[in-house]
């Protein structure tokens, strides 16, 4: 009956994917093939009754004369920074905490009013309410004024701390970009491409632009704007090599436990996603951030 229905080549077909998703696999690790990529695969003998014959090509890991990036390391995360929270930044903060609030004010007080189209109106300087006690309970377990103020610049300053945490992180990693040497293959440079690609589509879905219209109103197609991400992609690429290499040889990797409580939580958010990818996904961002660990631990 299914024969009849959907006819003996795809079913053919079914059974042979099933078969390789399963063998390619095992010959990887057999074989001892330091594999990257999806491999290409060409089937030479599908018939009923016969072995599956198949050809596959696969791009393998490249030789890679990694820096010496411990010393690269210590030689930015060693340099020590101070940071500081000047009074006009506090005070431009607490003016926009206030503009926000003015603004979030007016905008229910139009609802309220029947405005058919709420807006976010324009707040002048002099219209801002007026930083008292009252008002900093509202935002939040702020006792006092000065409680309120003491709490905003801490936060100023860990959101400094970050910034200048993630500078050290690019310079690093684009030193030990520079002065190592890699044979990046092409299929790693398609794959980091494809990824922005994606990632460029899901964005202009979010804003219920359709890509074509999107492309259309900065004046370039899909083939412009991959081969301006070309750089970046090799970019990326070399970065990830990298840092796949370092935990590989410092054996760092994130603890299992970790791993599955992040999958899990993401297939909470994203139902359809497929789990191995999203194992994937997780383990390399886990590991990568271990890695960044790892260098700014060498220079305490």
């Amino acid at each position: 009956m299914l024969i009849g229905h959907v006819g003996e080549s795809r079913i053919m077909e079914r059974a042979a994917n099933m078969a390789l998703s399963e063998i390619y696999p095992k010959i990887i690790v057999d074989e001892q093939i330091d594999a990257i990529g999806a491999p290409q695969i060409q089937i030479t003998k599908l018939a009923v009754s016969n072995p599956l014959e198949f050809k596959a090509t696969t791009a393998v890991m490249p030789e890679i004369k990694l820096a010496d990036y411990k010393k690269i390391a210590k030689s930015i995360f060693g340099e020590e920074q101070k940071f500081e929270v000047e009074d006009k930044e506090l005070e431009e903060t607490l003016n926009h905490v206030r503009r926000q609030r003015a603004q979030i004010d007016a905008y229910e007080q139009q609802k309220k009013d029947g405005v058919e189209r709420p807006q976010l109106p324009e707040v002048k300087d002099e219209d801002l309410p007026e930083l008292t006690d009252e008002f900093v309970k509202t935002l939040g377990d702020f006792a006092t004024i000065d409680d309120f103020r003491t709490k905003v610049r801490e936060n100023i300053l860990d959101e400094k701390r970050l910034r200048g945490r993630e500078k050290k992180r690019v310079e690093t990693v684009e030193k030990i970009i520079a002065t190592s040497k890699i044979q990046l293959p092409d299929v790693l440079i398609t794959q980091e491409i494809n990824r922005m690609q994606m990632q460029l589509e899901s964005d202009v879905a979010q804003t219920g632009t359709e890509l074509e219209d999107y492309l259309k109103n900065i004046g370039k197609n899909i083939e412009n704007l991959r081969e301006d991400w070309l750089p970046e992609a090799e970019k990326r690429a070399k970065l990830q090599l990298i840092l796949n290499t370092i935990a590989k040889n410092e054996n760092i990797n994130p603890s299992e436990e970790e791993v599955r409580r992040e999958i899990n939580h993401v297939l909470e958010h994203y139902p359809h996603a497929q789990e191995e990818s999203v194992r994937v996904y997780v383990e390399t961002t886990k590991r990568n951030e271990l890695v960044f660990q790892y260098l700014e631990d060498i220079a305490k």
